[in-house]
C-alpha cells in the first residue's frame, strides 16, 4: 500500500496555493493594464506584431510634435509677412503724398525722417523671433540676422539662405520657413544678398556680413534718398517699386499658406492613423473587463477555500493518528 506522507501533503498544498496566488496576480494585473498581453512570454506570436505597431505609433508622435512646431514658424512668419506689407503699403502711402508738386524740400524731407523709421521697423521686423529662434535668419538662426549699418543706413545680414526643414513623414523632410534672405538669382522676402559688399560684425569679431539688396530694404533706402533730394520722377519711381514689392510679399505669404495646408493634411492623417493603430492594439491585446472581473472573483474563492483546506490539515497531529 502506498503511503502519502504529511510532508508531501503540506508541499503539495502550499505548492496549490501559490499557484492560485500567481494566476489571481496576472489577473489582476490584466485588470489594471487593460491588456492581455503585458510581456513576451503572454504570447510569443503576437508580440513581434505589437511592438511593430508601437513603433510605428511612437514614430507618429514625433512626426506630430515636428508639424506643430513647424506650423508655429509657419504662423509666426505669416503674421510678420503681413505686418511687413503694411508698412510697404504705408510707405507708399507717405510716397504718394511726397509726390505732391506743391511740397516743399523741407516738406519732403520731413517724409523722408518717417520712411528712415521704418526701415528701422522692418529691421526689428526682420529679427522676429520664435522660442529663441529668428525665423528669417535660415538655419543659423541663434542670432538677430540683420543689422542697419549707422554710418552708411544700409541693411546687413548675418544669418544664411538654407531653409528650415521638419521632417513629418519618413524620409521626408519639409521647408517650414519663410526665406528671408536668398542668394542671387533668387528671391527672398527682404532681398538678396550682395557678397561683393561686406562689413565686419560688430557682434561676432572676425566675422563679416554682406549688404541686403533688391528687397523693401533697397525700395525704403531709395525712397528715403528721393525724398531728400528732393527728386520728384525718383519718388514716382518708388511707388512703383513699393507696389512690386508688396506684391512679392504677398506671393511669399502664399507659399507659405501652401505649405500651412500642406502640414495640417499630414497632421490630419497621422491622427487618423493613430486612431486606427491604437485600434489594432486593442483588438490584439485588449482585456474582457468582464471576463476578467469573473476570474478574477473565482480565483479569490478558490484562494480562501485552499486556505481553509490547509488551515484544517496543518492541525493535523500526531495524536489524530492516535485516535
Amino acid at each position: 500500500m502506498l503511503r502519502v506522507s504529511n510532508v508531501l501533503m503540506a508541499s503539495n498544498t502550499l505548492k496549490y496555493i501559490q499557484n492560485n496566488l500567481q494566476r489571481a496576480a496576472r489577473t489582476q494585473e490584466k485588470l489594471s493594464t487593460g491588456k492581455t498581453i503585458i510581456r513576451p512570454s503572454d504570447d510569443p506570436s503576437e508580440i513581434s506584431h505589437i511592438m511593430a505597431v508601437n513603433a510605428t505609433i511612437k514614430g507618429n508622435e514625433q512626426y506630430m510634435r515636428n508639424i506643430e512646431d513647424g506650423l508655429s514658424y509657419l504662423n509666426q512668419s505669416d503674421s510678420a509677412l503681413d505686418t511687413v506689407g503694411q508698412y510697404l503699403q504705408d510707405a507708399r502711402t507717405l510716397a504718394i503724398q511726397g509726390a505732391n508738386g506743391t511740397l516743399t524740400q523741407e516738406d519732403r524731407e520731413a517724409i523722408a525722417k518717417q520712411i528712415d523709421k521704418q526701415i528701422d521697423a522692418l529691421v526689428d521686423l526682420g529679427n522676429s523671433s520664435l522660442g529663441g529662434k529668428y525665423l528669417f535668419a535660415g538655419t543659423k538662426n541663434s542670432q538677430p540676422p540683420f543689422y542697419r549699418d549707422p554710418a552708411r543706413g544700409e541693411v546687413y545680414y548675418r544669418g544664411n539662405t538654407d531653409r528650415v526643414t521638419r521632417e513629418v513623414i519618413f524620409g521626408y523632410s519639409y521647408e517650414v520657413d519663410a526665406a528671408g534672405i536668398a542668394e542671387s538669382g533668387s528671391s527672398g522676402v527682404f532681398g538678396v544678398l550682395d557678397s561683393s559688399s561686406q562689413i565686419d560684425d560688430p557682434m561676432n569679431s572676425g566675422e563679416q556680413m554682406a549688404k541686403v539688396t533688391g528687397g523693401p530694404f533697397d525700395v525704403l533706402l531709395r525712397l528715403k534718398q528721393n525724398l531728400e533730394n528732393n527728386d520728384a520722377d525718383g519718388i514716382n519711381q518708388s511707388i512703383q517699386e513699393l507696389e512690386d514689392a508688396h506684391q512679392e510679399v504677398l506671393n511669399h505669404r502664399v507659399g507659405v499658406g501652401a505649405r500651412t495646408r500642406h502640414l495640417e493634411a499630414v497632421k490630419s492623417q497621422l491622427e487618423d492613423q493613430e486612431i486606427k493603430l491604437k485600434t489594432v492594439l486593442v483588438n490584439v491585446q485588449g482585456a474582457d473587463i468582464a471576463k476578467l472581473t469573473v476570474e478574477a472573483a473565482q480565483n479569490n474563492l478558490i484562494y480562501e477555500a485552499s486556505l481553509m483546506f490547509a488551515s484544517k490539515f496543518l492541525q493535523t497531529s500526531l495524536l489524530n493518528y492516535l485516535e
